[in-house]
């Protein structure tokens, strides 16, 4: 594969991902009452959509699926990772970090809440960040 076709086919798997967790997205705003767990299951979607993970993936921690996705997308081992980061200072944020952070920016984005920033960073896992986003939901159709 040459260089042209390779980043034809990278442009294509970035466009699926992205219109991927944007059809989830909407799905979680179009339903009128969803449930917990309606919440989480379209959430998890999005983001193994938009960290381009299989959708059955079994991780729910939301730093180990940015490693992942890191390995997957760069082909990089975690130690690898590591070096990587150390190398690169950007006031000691580590590549899955920077990458949850950017995650809750396109949550808050493309869903249209606003929850409470320390709500946000406390989330460790897709279903404490699924409680977060179900509360800031209802938050809004309570306001309506």
């Amino acid at each position: 594969m040459n260089t042209e076709e390779r980043k034809r086919l990278v442009a294509s798997l970035l466009a699926a991902a992205q219109n991927a967790a944007a059809r989830e997205a909407a799905v979680i705003r179009a339903e009128e009452d969803p449930s917990p767990e309606f919440v989480y299951l379209h959430l998890k979607r999005y983001i193994t959509s938009k960290f381009m993970l299989e959708e059955d993936c079994p991780e729910d921690n939301l730093i180990e699926l940015a490693v992942l996705s890191l390995q997957r997308t760069m082909k990089l081992d975690r130690s690898m990772l590591r070096e990587l980061d150390q190398a690169a200072p950007c006031d000691h944020a580590t590549s899955e970090s920077t990458k949850k952070v950017l995650l809750l920016y396109a949550i808050q984005k493309d869903l249209k809440i606003k929850p409470r920033p320390s709500d946000l960073t406390e989330a460790v896992t897709v279903r404490e960040l699924a409680q977060v986003v179900y509360a800031a939901l209802e938050d809004i159709r309570r306001a309506d």
